[in-house]
């Protein structure tokens, strides 16, 4: 079971929306798809369900806040939880406000990993952990993390413990200069971790993780350009510049830091796809809590409903090249 991140230090860039609609398309070709929210905002959760469905959850304690109490608390591991059925082989695990107590304990516990210490190890690996749990409860066959734009604590273990990351990008200049400090900081808590994992060899408290812990290097498997406005399928003039530079920028600032920290890559052009301006429809799938193409005529209305009818190929395209590039990395022959 595999996990992948959508991760942008930059906000705005339509993160949730892209990874709610390609895990709906992938459910719909037979995957198991489960949906982690692992940002104290909590808009996947809101995207996903209805607020009385949610508060249902709270009570029975089933969010990914709730699973961590014991380890916040420092009291034991991650609760067994059994994630929220939203569609035939699609699952969440809602996230809290209250996820953000999980994150206070990181950067202790990045220090005693650091230090070889097993409380550091316990803490920063719960929340893999957790989620590969929550994912063979319904024998999950990846999962999608939905995380907060920032490299704070609590991203740096969701990334160093996904299989690989999905970088969600608007064609404009903040989202190109974010991209040298996406690409420095996962470099950097990469290293680290290879420093963390030396020090509990040497002290033998990796002897107390039978199943292992996780490698800490996550493949960049490319980024999804989306968000602009479009004449006849061609990209305004305005975001044309952007568009030219990114592949690049994302090479350079991304792709060579991580290969330089031995991190596998997959081969070709970074970008995924791309994602057409729906702007109008996004509104209405998220009062819908549906995907854009599951909208119904009565919610889109003519020209409106064939747009929307028509992204599902082009999310389940993305989909698949996600579950392609992720399995060209994981390959004997995957470039490091």
């Amino acid at each position: 079971m595999d996990i992948i991140s959508f991760f942008n230090h930059k906000g705005g860039v339509g993160k949730t929306t892209l990874l709610f609609n390609v895990a709906i398309a992938l459910g719909r070709t037979g995957k198991r798809v489960l949906l982690v929210d692992a940002d104290a905002q909590t808009n996947l959760t809101g995207t996903a369900i209805d607020a009385v469905t949610y508060e249902d959850i709270v009570e029975r304690q089933s969010t990914s806040y709730h699973a961590l109490v014991p380890v916040i608390q420092g009291s034991g591991e991650p609760r067994e939880l059994t994630p929220a059925e939203i569609r035939d082989n699609v699952w969440i695990l809602p996230g809290h406000i209250r996820l953000s107590e999980y994150e206070e304990t990181l950067s202790q516990a990045w220090t005693d990993s650091l230090a070889g210490r097993y409380q550091g190890f316990q803490r920063t690996t719960a929340l893999q952990r957790m989620i590969l749990q929550v994912a063979s409860s319904v024998e999950a066959d990846v999962a999608f993390v939905d995380v907060g734009p920032s490299v704070g604590p609590l991203n740096r273990v969701v990334l160093l413990g996904s299989s690989g990351f999905v970088l969600p990008l608007a064609p404009d200049l903040f989202s190109l200069t974010a991209l040298p400090s996406v690409g420095r900081s996962l470099a950097d808590w990469i290293a680290e971790w290879k420093v963390a994992l030396s020090q509990g060899q040497r002290t033998g408290v990796l002897e107390a993780f039978p199943e292992g812990l996780f490698t800490g290097t996550p493949s960049p498997l490319g980024y999804v350009s989306q968000q602009f406005a479009s004449y006849r399928s061609a990209p305004a003039a305005a975001f044309q510049r952007w568009l030219d530079d990114i592949p690049t920028a994302y090479h350079d600032s991304v792709v060579e830091k991580l290969r330089a920290e031995g991190v596998a890559t997959p081969s070709g052009p970074g970008e995924i796809g791309t994602v057409r301006n729906l702007s109008s429809l996004v509104p209405m799938a998220q009062e819908a809590n549906a995907a854009i193409f599951e909208l119904s005529g009565s919610e889109a209305r003519g020209s409106q409903y064939t747009r929307a009818r028509d992204t599902e190929s082009d999310f389940q395209q993305l989909a698949l090249t996600i579950m392609a590039r992720l399995g060209e990395v994981q390959s004997p022959e995957s470039v490091a």
